[in-house]
Formats: C-alpha cells, structure tokens, sequence
C-alpha cells in the first residue's frame, strides 16, 4: 500500500500470496520473503516497510519526490554543463514549476535560438 500524505511504503501481511513480485520489482529492496504463518490480528494491520522524507518544490512548495531522490539527482547532474547555474534548481522543481521557469528564463540559451 502506498499513501497519500508522505512517501511510504506499507504491507499488509494477511493480503500476501508469497509470489513474490512485490519484493523483485521493489527499488528499494524493502521487502524480502520470510515463510511464516501469521494467525494473529497484526496480520490484518498494515506494517510500514520504508518511509522517506518528502521533498517539496522550492518554489512552490507542492510535495512531488522524495528528498533522496533529489539529492541524488542534483549529485549526479551537478557537474554536467547542461545543469550549470540556475538549472540546476530545477530538478528541485515540481514539473509545473519547471516549465514555468524555463519560459520566464529569458537569458538561457535554448533549442530555439538555434538557426537553421
């Protein structure tokens, strides 16, 4: 299960058939098959399995990835000329935002400058 308010991963236990996909597709390997039987009440309960702060847009504080994922992000595309100066502070843009501030960038070289 996922949420709505914060970017966390929840299981529950009684829901589980043991095919195990969810723990082959999961990105963050939070997941891993234990056999078990669980007869009690908890397994009816949702069990958080991986919670992640959320990251919100720098200009407008909408919530849109998670806070490692950006910091990975502008890690890895720091250095790439393309991300140099105020580019970079896109990636910490929700996609509205991002757009918006690439048409308001009038000194930015773009794809249209090019001539043909």
């Amino acid at each position: 299960m996922d949420t709505e308010d914060a970017p966390k991963l929840r299981f529950v236990e009684h829901n589980c058939v043991q095919c195990g996909l969810c723990e082959t597709t999961c990105p963050e390997r939070a997941i891993s098959l234990v056999p078990r039987l669980l007869v009690t009440p908890a397994a009816r309960q949702p069990v958080t399995l991986h919670e992640a702060e959320p990251f919100n847009c720098v200009r407008c504080g909408a919530p849109f990835g998670t806070r490692q994922m950006i910091d990975v992000m502008t890690g890895r595309l720091g250095a790439h000329p393309m991300f140099a100066g105020a580019a970079l502070r896109r990636i910490q843009m929700c996609a509205d935002c991002r757009v918006i501030d690439m048409m308001e960038a009038k000194n930015e070289t773009s794809i249209f400058d090019i001539k043909r």
